[in-house]
């Protein structure tokens, strides 16, 4: 009976000595699931497509929802997971060195992740099923809709929000698994200290990253310009959106690797005393964190789209009512303005302004989230280096202008390229927006203050983040 207990307790105690990095990991699961339980409880719900007018629509729009969440937010849950078990390493290789078997860790690990979703569901479901009614009420009152509705739950809501995120941890658990039987304890305990080396097939990934992405943005920049493919704008999107990302991965990977090489084969920029340090630490870790800065760029981007769409649905609906009984253009695919009604409209933008603000809250999550993790990682291995430099006579004033310096340039690639991807996803945006009868001028007005807003809070997780960094590396 005592054997049988013991791996359940190892995994309690393991979440709650490492409860500062598993609480962001827990919180931002609890979040997500839910927004996707709000989300499929409406698109769900019966009583609300007997009580709602334009349920047809509404109810189109959250299948949508319901089908894309999953397909960013497993990912990102994935990935998180990876951060957490990087960081565990030393403490799984331990378990071998004092005589658990991996089938006893792996036990440990199940009990973990049972928790894990345990209390993310638990937490999720419950603040959904206490926000129920505030959400129902935001999405009627943006739709303009007045009905006399009271929310109710729907119980395939509940069960599909469980399976999935059954599924979601039980990958995430595939994933800890892989990274306990690929190492043995004593690798494990060394894999902090093992050097880094350049990635395989640097030449090539650089070449193809950079070929990839300017085949998104050429696809994108035609899709403005060709009237073929702007009859396609959806899936041109989709397209150029992928080799974009593909892309970004090639760059950030192995082309940033190749830039610092570069520098630092410029002998007078690389022995100045700000820069030696400074580009040593870029390399480092760009060799092992490239992928992670990727992934911040990709989320970022995401953000900003949200809120430009999000946005220019907001400041556009007006425009579109001021046209309706109007005819549409000769040659443009768009909205039928002849024979939709005023109520119509209202229901689709309003639903349009729901979901963006539920998805750009999940894609901002992701973004912070994915920073955080990537500092104290970064951090955590950077602290040894960072002492034996202030044992060699650097002051404490050097080092935080040192961590200052690095961190500023590694958060500010992902920034630039994020910015730079919207504007190259502008002119799709400004075609998909044609659809619904959006001047282009409205589009750039969204693009524009969604920039701005995203830049704040951009710059806001930047501090936050890179002051638990200098924690880390100054203890």
């Amino acid at each position: 009976m005592r054997n049988a207990l013991l791996c359940p307790y190892l995994a309690l105690c393991n979440l709650r000595s490492n409860r500062r990095d598993y609480l962001p990991f827990l919180g931002a699961a609890s979040l997500i699931v839910c927004l996707f339980f709000t989300v499929c409880n409406i698109s769900e719900s019966r009583s609300f497509a007997r009580a709602i007018p334009g349920s047809g629509t509404l109810h189109g729009l959250m299948t949508v929802a319901t089908l894309l969440l999953p397909v960013v937010c497993g990912p990102f849950l994935w990935y998180i997971n990876s951060f957490l078990m990087k960081r565990r390493r030393r403490e799984l290789g331990l378990y071998g060195v004092l005589g658990l078997e991996r089938r006893h860790v792996g036990a440990v690990l199940l009990f973990e992740t049972l928790y894990s979703l345990a209390i993310s569901l638990v937490v999720g479901l419950g603040a959904g099923l206490l926000l129920m009614g505030l959400s129902a009420g935001l999405l009627l009152r943006l739709a303009g809709i007045t009905a006399d509705y009271t929310p109710q739950v729907a119980p395939g809501a509940l069960a599909i929000t469980a399976g999935l995120f059954g599924v979601i941890f039980l990958g995430c658990l595939a994933g800890s698994f892989a990274h306990l039987s690929l190492a043995t304890p004593t690798e494990l305990l060394r894999e902090d200290h093992a050097g880094e080396k350049d990635p395989r097939f640097g030449v090539i990934g650089c070449i193809l990253g950079v070929a990839l992405l300017g085949g998104g943005y050429t696809v994108a920049i035609r899709a403005y310009h060709d009237p073929m493919l702007a009859l396609m704008v959806v899936p041109v999107f989709f397209l150029a959106s992928l080799l974009a990302a593909l892309g970004t991965y090639g760059v950030f990977i192995f082309g940033s690797i190749y830039c610092l090489k570069a520098l630092k084969a410029n002998k007078g920029f690389y022995y100045r005393p700000q820069n030696f340090v400074t580009l040593s630490g870029m390399l480092h870790r760009m060799r092992k964190n490239g992928a992670g800065l990727a992934n911040i760029c990709l989320f970022g981007t995401m953000t900003l789209v949200t809120l430009c769409c999000t946005l220019t649905v907001a400041f556009g609906q007006g425009e579109v009512m001021a046209l309706l009984g109007t005819a549409n253009r000769p040659g443009v695919v768009s909205l039928n303005l002849e024979q939709i009604s005023p109520e119509e409209i209202t229901v689709f933008f309003g639903t349009l302004a729901f979901l963006g603000i539920f998805f750009g809250a999940a894609f901002l999550l992701c973004t912070v989230l994915v920073m955080y993790y990537k500092q104290i990682v970064e951090g955590s291995e950077d602290r040894d280096g960072y002492i034996v430099m202030r044992r060699v006579g650097m002051s404490g004033g050097m080092v935080r202008a040192t961590v200052r310096r690095q961190v500023t340039l590694v958060f500010l690639l992902p920034l630039l390229m994020a910015l730079m991807h919207l504007c190259f996803a502008t002119p799709v945006l400004i075609r998909l927006f044609d659809i619904l009868c959006i001047s282009q001028g409205t589009v750039l007005l969204g693009s524009g203050a969604a920039v701005v807003v995203f830049v704040v809070l951009y710059i806001a997780a930047y501090l936050a983040t890179a002051k638990a960094y200098y924690r880390i590396v100054s203890g």
